[in-house]
């Protein structure tokens, strides 16, 4: 077990990781208990206390560390243990990034704009030199990331005039283009917003606290940020002639103790049972109203309430307040990944992830999933909001720290149009309380209790194993055509249609009735390969860079075979590179078949 655990419960929690060789259906009906469970939720979740929630939860500035933070955790558990819920309290030591200040000036002129730096940006007292113009970010060349190293050296081609000079480039500030300039010899770089603020963000690709494998990720480079009025000035000013500019950082980067508090609501008389892990980021940039107390108000009326039900529960619910977020690059949920592997990986059914919600004026719905569960995204809102949605894919981002481990994934959004001003006070000083609509926060949080309640109170559990397999298959296809035909992925397509045939008959066969705890774990060993390969490029016990978003993300390089000659080194070097994901591919296809033909048994045998 982890250390730092500071309740006996957390212990005692550790014999309990494995799931129950079987659980009978209770007499309720699947869709009459899930959605008695649902409903019974949503009733406990009041637009009051998600307001009290919120109100108290904001108070404080809460940077990952900070006395805020630590008082925002305090208020959770605090609520959590007057009611009863179960819930430990993890201490882990995290490497973060506060920026601290930033200046951009014009020697010899008056030119001295607002300026912020970004956490993990380089630190320096003072570099002076040319300023050149880079264009936007769509200007810069890419990258191509794998594992653990850069598989791409970064063409230089038109930006050599940019070693040893300030480079000016117009985009919110990213680690991408942060690291390709610092490889084209960048001295620092000035990032103009394209709109008329300073948004708060990172730069850094590590994942997580950065290890051996991915320290070497972390920018040198000094970076900076301004308005775009002022990188209109900058430009006008380049455009009279040679322009030397000075750049100033201050970043307070070091390792910080960090709190995170997990609640534990198990179904009643199944401790150890499967559960579903809900999560959101409890650390902020200053207050964080909607980004992100709101969504912290509902995790807490959530975990009250499925603990005030859990007589209706089949499955459990783990719900975590993540530290590290915003200012440590998702440090706390990539701690839990670390430290719970084993149990996530025999007992997690999904990671439901909460950013965001209960923005005032918010007007448009959408979702985040993986392919097993877009259908229950969609079957949700529809039926929560009246609209129809398509799932989207996730990115690489929001605590999304369990792809390793084979997790499926979920998160509903309720956002605001682009012709309402859009989400402008997004890692800002302006997300204050007053931006949460209470109103849209109640809908919002409806939706994950729906959501929820049939992930962790359904007989059968609503992870769509076909849907998986057709993603697979497609995303081969996509991948094979990319490479111009040079990647022969013929076998792994064959194999994933095999797998995609068993897995109609199990879904057949689990539309029958048929559910319990053993089923669930079947089904989500045969998923668990399939995930990991659709979403990480290499190990899956350490976290891959904070980059790639595309299906299959160990092929990407099938864009060299295209962009290359065929008998260059580099051309080479991708190949052997892809044939190696092929097989990785295979391998995890196959073992994903071997598991649903278990399980068909086991249907078959049942019925």
């Amino acid at each position: 077990m982890p250390s730092g655990i500071h309740s006996s419960r957390a212990r005692r929690s550790a014999a309990a990781l494995v799931f129950l060789a079987s659980c009978q259906p209770c007499a309720v009906g699947a869709q009459t208990r899930a959605g008695e469970l649902a409903e019974a939720v949503k009733a406990a979740v009041t637009a009051g206390a998600l307001d009290r929630h919120s109100l108290e939860i904001t108070r404080h500035e809460r940077p990952s560390g900070s006395p805020g933070e630590n008082a925002a955790v305090d208020y959770v558990v605090s609520v959590l243990t007057a009611a009863g819920v179960p819930v430990d309290v993890h201490e882990f030591m995290a490497y973060t990034s506060n920026p601290v200040s930033a200046s951009v000036t014009v020697p010899g002129t008056d030119f001295a704009p607002a300026a912020i730096t970004l956490a993990f940006s380089g630190a320096t007292a003072g570099v002076e030199a040319a300023l050149v113009d880079v264009g936007t970010l769509d200007d810069l060349p890419g990258l191509e990331v794998g594992t653990d190293e850069r598989l791409d050296p970064l063409p230089a081609a038109g930006l050599e005039h940019v070693r040893g000079r300030v480079a000016l480039v117009t985009g919110q500030p990213r680690n991408v283009p942060t690291t390709v300039l610092e490889s084209l010899g960048a001295a620092a770089v000035i990032f103009v917003n394209p709109e008329e603020r300073l948004n708060d963000l990172i730069v850094t690709s590590t994942w997580g606290t950065p290890s051996l494998r991915s320290g070497h990720r972390l920018p040198t480079l000094p970076v900076a940020q301004i308005r775009r009025s002022d990188g209109d000035r900058l430009r006008a000013m380049l455009r009279d002639g040679p322009v030397t500019v000075r750049v100033t950082t201050e970043v307070d980067t070091g390792w910080k103790p960090l709190r995170l508090a997990v609640a534990r609501v198990e179904p009643e008389g199944s401790a150890g049972a499967p559960y579903a892990l809900l999560g959101g980021h409890i650390d902020a940039w200053y207050h964080g109203g909607t980004d992100e107390g709101a969504s912290n108000a509902a995790m807490l009326e959530l975990a009250l309430a499925f603990h005030a039900h859990r007589d209706l529960m089949r499955r459990g619910l783990v719900v975590a307040w993540w530290p590290g977020h915003s200012n440590a690059r998702y440090a706390g949920s990539t701690w839990f990944a670390d430290h719970y592997f084993e149990e996530l990986r025999q007992r997690g059914v999904a990671y439901v992830n909460v950013d965001g919600i209960g923005q005032s004026g918010a007007r448009r719905f959408g979702a985040v999933t993986s392919p097993g569960l877009a259908g229950l995204a969609r079957t949700v809102i529809a039926a929560g909001a009246g609209i129809e949605v398509e799932a989207g894919r996730p990115g690489r981002n929001s605590d999304q720290s369990f792809n390793g481990v084979g997790l499926p994934l979920l998160q509903i959004n309720h956002s605001r149009l682009a012709e309402d001003g859009g989400y402008w006070w997004w890692h800002t000083p302006d997300d204050t309380y007053d931006k949460i609509d209470v109103d849209v926060l109640k809908v919002d949080t409806d939706l994950y209790a729906d959501a929820l309640g049939e992930l962790v109170g359904a007989e059968v559990l609503p992870v769509d194993l076909v849907a998986e397999a057709e993603a697979m298959i497609q995303a081969l296809r996509w991948r094979e055509s990319l490479s111009g035909g040079a990647l022969d992925l013929s076998e792994a397509v064959a194999e994933a249609e095999r797998l995609a045939s068993a897995a109609r008959r199990v879904e057949a066969a689990r539309g029958r009735g048929a559910g319990w705890a053993e089923a669930d774990r079947m089904l989500l060993r045969a998923l668990r390969p399939i995930h990991r390969v659709m979403f990480v490029p290499g190990s899956n016990h350490h976290p891959d860079p904070g980059i790639h978003g595309r299906p299959l993300p160990g092929l990407e390089p099938v864009s060299i075979l295209t962009d290359e000659d065929a008998g260059s080194d580099r051309y080479g070097f991708a190949m052997a590179s892809l044939v190696r994901e092929r097989n990785r591919i295979l391998e995890a296809v196959r073992e994903a078949t071997v598991e649903v033909s278990r399980l068909l048994q086991l249907l078959e045998m049942a019925s």
